[in-house]
C-alpha cells in the first residue's frame, strides 16, 4: 500500500506544477512603440519580404526584435499593428509557424 500511495504520489507531483496555462501574449502592447524607436537592425531583404508576405507595403513593417546566430536568426515584426515572428534559415525566411518540412 506504501508502494502505491508512493508511486501516485510521485506521478501526479509533476502534473500539478507543469501543466499550468500559458497565458496569450497581447500582441497590441508590443506595437505601441515610442516616437524615438529606433529598430534594432536594418535589413531591408526582411522588410521587403515580411511586406509581400503580408501584402503591405515596407513603410508600414517595423522590426521591433532582432536575435541574428551565424546564418540564422528570429525576428519580430510589427505590421500594421500586429506582431508576427520570422526566421532566418540560411538566406532564406519564413514565418516562425510555418514548417518546410511538413510536406504539405
Amino acid at each position: 500500500m506504501k508502494k502505491l500511495f508512493f508511486t501516485l504520489l510521485l506521478a501526479t507531483t509533476p502534473v500539478l506544477f507543469f501543466a499550468q496555462e500559458e497565458k496569450p501574449k497581447e500582441t497590441a502592447k508590443e506595437c505601441d512603440l515610442p516616437n524615438d524607436f529606433k529598430e534594432p537592425i536594418k535589413n531591408n531583404r526582411l522588410k521587403k519580404f515580411v511586406a509581400i508576405d503580408n501584402g503591405v507595403e515596407e513603410k508600414d513593417v517595423i522590426i521591433i526584435r532582432a536575435q541574428n546566430g551565424l546564418g540564422s536568426g528570429i525576428y519580430t515584426a510589427c505590421v500594421k499593428g500586429k506582431t508576427i515572428k520570422y526566421q532566418k534559415m540560411g538566406t532564406v525566411f519564413m514565418r516562425e509557424s510555418n514548417n518546410p518540412f511538413s510536406g504539405k
